[in-house]
């Protein structure tokens, strides 16, 4: 064995490694599968405190201790955690035995690792992001075929505190989920390169953004820390003049350029009717506000910044009131000129008036019959 030659090499390259990779994984269950491709291992195993090392259990069965084990297999271990190198490792499942913490668990450290797009520096609310990653070895894509059977990659973002023991941790948000089927913005299916259209629909402030992928066995990530900024466009829409016409009018921080927006959405009026919106620039013609009630909005803004990158913002969906228009006083010749929808409370006022006559002139007329009977 070789425990004792290989331990300082080890100790002292762990820590160079996991700062110049800026990769880990992680494995489910304590069960983990080895490639083909890998040639050289580390495995960094966290255990319960003052508890026995694992036992590592091999593809076929075979069994390694740390007090017995191969001189191809480096192996330190602590109070509480295995430090483990494997040279040549057999291809295929793996486990670890043992009273393995579950929150830290089984980490390793390899040349196989997760590849995602840097996000833009500057990230805005509701901003819409092409973002590609590959799972690679060296300079080389993994093969889809193989590596990416039943993988998922999904993106969120972790909120940070903004200072120690300030109110609770907040969830997670997810932002997006990654595809390699050729469906959304993905160009190619099976290419071994995954797209997501991520949505930052976050609250400005600091956040971790985390790439993770999982085969139910392995799963890997990717970390960068990024500034949600806030909403550079503001909108609100203008009441209808008399002929019915009215503007969505879109104001621009000065980070973007101003003649550079572009606006594509959908009105749906009361009567559930969608109608496509677009144009170009800061007041949108919105179609007529022939009805009376609420009328739905949404939509997005394509802009161009002020160092050119282009962006996509989701616009939030709004509810405007469209009030029905102030009557004046109408003269007894003019209101067959109105609409029904004006009229029909004057003729029902009408109506329950001649009713009312109708009822007090039959009343008196029962009663005065009712006298003449008694004389």
């Amino acid at each position: 064995m070789a425990r004792v030659s290989r331990l300082p090499m080890l100790v002292l390259a762990l820590p160079v490694t996991l700062a110049a990779d800026e990769q880990h994984a992680r494995w489910l269950s304590n069960t983990f599968r080895i490639d083909p491709s890998i040639t050289e291992i580390t495995l960094v195993i966290e255990r319960e405190p003052a508890s026995a090392p694992v036992v590592l259990i091999r593809p076929d069965g075979s069994k390694y201790y740390y007090q017995r084990h191969p001189d191809h297999i480096s192996w330190a271990s602590t109070a509480n955690r295995d430090l483990i190198t494997l040279w040549q490792p057999i291809p295929g499942p793996w486990q670890a035995s043992g009273n393995i913490d579950e929150q830290r668990g089984i980490t390793l450290v390899s040349p196989f690792r997760l590849e995602v797009d840097a996000l833009p520096s500057r990230v805005f609310q509701h901003e819409r992001i092409k973002l590609n990653a590959e799972l690679r070895q060296d300079d080389v894509t993994l093969d889809a075929n193989y590596y990416l059977d039943g993988l998922s990659l999904n993106a969120r973002l972790l909120p940070r505190r903004q200072g120690e023991g300030e109110g609770f941790e907040l969830a997670p948000l997810a932002v997006g989920t990654f595809a390699d089927d050729g469906t959304g913005l993905d160009e190619y299916p099976g290419d071994g390169k995954m797209t997501a259209e991520l949505a930052f629909n976050a609250l400005p402030g600091n956040y971790l953004f985390q790439a993770q992928a999982s085969n139910q066995v392995l799963a890997r990530s990717h970390e960068q820390e990024m500034i949600v900024y806030p909403m550079p466009l503001s909108l609100r829409f203008t009441v209808p003049d008399k002929a019915d016409k009215w503007q969505l009018l879109i104001e621009a921080d000065s980070v973007l350029q101003a003649d550079s927006l572009v606006i594509n959405g959908e009105l749906t009026n009361p009567l559930e009717q969608k109608v496509a919106v677009s144009g170009q620039g800061n007041r949108i013609a919105l179609p007529d506000a022939l009805h009376p009630g609420n009328y739905r909005w949404r939509g997005r803004a394509f802009a161009t910044t002020q160092d050119g990158r282009e962006v996509q913002l989701n616009l939030a969906e709004q509810v405007i009131r469209v009030a029905p228009p102030v009557s004046a006083p109408v003269l007894s010749g003019d209101i067959e000129a109105l609409p029904f929808w004006q009229r029909w409370p004057v003729l029902a006022a009408a109506a329950a008036l001649l009713l009312l006559l109708l009822s007090g002139a039959g009343f008196w007329w029962r009663k005065k019959n009712v006298k003449k009977a008694k004389k």
